[in-house]
């Protein structure tokens, strides 16, 4: 009979098979981050779009109207709207638990940090509604609105639809929704909400996420007939339409790897 200490060498060999086996990608998960890089691309030759050198975020101007627009990682995200200290994960934009089959979190949206500053016009006003996001493959993404399906404009989304489909049946699941709905509230850019001289609004846009397979590629958030101006009736009488371009990478890489520089 072999003792406990004679298996000893057999137990090592075979765990040291199963390291082996899951570093090549076998049976045994590594920790993997979803990585979603986004690059600000500034039209060549023109003076209107600048990068701000505190927070990298893209801005575009005309005669005192400043638009910032700065993409938001999960990262910044999380860091943003950090859980709650009972450790509930509150934030209304990203998960907090991979995919089953995967070792890695999945995005949950894609977000944009929008800031408006008016310095010099009567009023202005950005509708999110109007606002897409378009990838280099044609594809057209509409914004999340906090309001009530059957009131969205121009073909949004509903964060209400979205968290309620997501409830559940436990009161826990119920509130954490609504926890996550007040986040929705407090922080997206709202409609009908014009900016009038020497003020500023922020506020975050948000998309579906980019499909996984859309690894590389040019995204442009356009928004879409932003009003610099009204009439005696309070009507839009002068608009323009301004794009944001961004170099988009998607990959799913492991932490360790990627530090070392190797595998």
């Amino acid at each position: 009979m072999r003792t406990k200490a004679g298996f000893a060498p057999y137990i090592a060999a075979l765990l040291l098979a199963a390291l082996a086996w899951g570093c090549a990608g076998g049976l045994i998960p590594t920790k993997q981050n979803y990585v979603v890089e986004m690059k600000a691309l500034l039209p060549e030759g023109r003076g209107d779009y600048t990068l701000d050198p505190d927070d990298s975020s893209t801005v575009f101007s005309k005669e005192g109207l400043l638009i910032k627009v700065k993409p938001l990682n999960d990262d910044e995200l999380n860091r943003r709207f950090p859980p709650l200290f009972d450790g509930r994960h509150v934030n209304p934009y990203t998960f907090d638990k991979k995919e089953v089959q995967t070792s890695y979190i999945p995005p949950r949206f894609t977000v944009f940090e929008v800031t408006v500053v008016n310095n010099t016009y009567a009023k202005i006003e950005f509708d999110p509604a109007k606002a897409q996001m378009i990838t280099s493959d044609g594809q057209t993404y509409r914004y999340y609105d906090p309001g009530r399906e059957g009131y969205l404009a121009e073909g949004g989304n509903s964060f209400s639809k979205y968290y309620r489909v997501e409830l559940g049946i436990s009161g826990y699941e119920k509130e954490l929704a609504l926890e996550r709905m007040g986040v929705v509230y407090k922080s997206v850019y709202h409609r009908g909400r014009p900016v009038f001289k020497e003020d500023r609004r922020p506020g975050l846009l948000v998309f579906d996420p980019l499909p996984q397979e859309y690894k590389e590629g040019v995204v442009t958030l356009r928004l879409n007939q932003f009003v610099l101006s009204f009439d005696a009736s309070g009507n839009p009488e002068n608009t323009i339409d301004v794009d944001f371009r961004f170099q988009v990478k998607q990959e799913i890489v492991n932490p360790s790897v990627r530090a070392a520089g190797k595998t």
